[in-house]
């Protein structure tokens, strides 16, 4: 699936040229684009013109002040908080799980010994993975519970949340304003998608409310 990457523009960036500015930026790091994505609740009632993409209070892109990134970070707080207190009932009295890569690294440190097929076997056989698979093979179910959350549910309910804060407005990568550093998340493990997070974060919060932010999708990790 394409990632969402977002691309810091100036200020002085006119709205028809959004669009263009972003893919250029992008093509100068060699990242392969796909298209615009509309990734930002914003408010479209006043200056429309100055969003890209606007559409049911949705758009792709436009000046900060026009982009309610609050919004997002306090809407994601809050499903992730939900979702903990979800996961926490599905997976009681289960003992803790180990996430996948801790198996992939095994197979990979002796691919001979630990085969693969082995590897992802005894992470599957997992009690507490087997509870979240159970649950989101359910058809009713309120919402998923992704084993690709494990190592996050298991910090508890105040740090899952803050990651879901965290995780709301960056997307996979991100292009910082002096159009050279590219900043991506490599790999599944929590340390590293951390590592990115706040890499990114700290970016975003350098960005006026004049600047532009644009979300466009990429092929994941893939420079052309």
């Amino acid at each position: 699936m394409p990632w969402t990457t977002l691309v810091c523009l100036p200020a002085d960036t006119p709205a028809h040229q959004v669009a263009d500015e972003a893919t250029a930026r992008l093509a100068s790091v060699r990242l392969t684009v796909t298209s615009p994505v509309r990734h930002f609740p914003a408010g479209t009632r006043w200056r429309r013109s100055t969003l890209l993409l606007p559409l049911r209070g949705t758009a792709a892109g436009g000046p900060v002040s026009r982009l309610q990134l609050d919004v997002m970070r306090n809407a994601a707080h809050r499903t992730y908080w939900h979702r903990w207190q979800l996961w926490r009932q599905v997976v009681a009295g289960t003992p803790s799980a180990r996430p996948f890569w801790t198996f992939l690294d095994r197979h990979r440190a002796a691919p001979k010994r630990y085969e693969l097929v082995r590897a992802q076997a005894d992470y599957l056989a997992q009690p507490r993975i087997s509870a979240m698979r159970v649950h989101n093979a359910y058809l009713n179910r309120v919402m998923d519970l992704p084993t690709g959350h494990l190592e996050a549910l298991q910090l508890g309910l105040d740090g899952y949340a803050h990651l879901g804060w965290l995780s709301a407005v960056p997307g996979q990568s991100l292009l910082c304003p002096d159009g050279r550093t590219l900043l991506m998340q490599h790999g599944d493990r929590l340390d590293v998608r951390l590592s990115f997070l706040e890499q990114a974060n700290r970016c975003l919060s350098t960005l006026g409310g004049r600047e532009v932010l644009v979300a466009m999708a990429t092929e994941p990790g893939v420079r052309s």
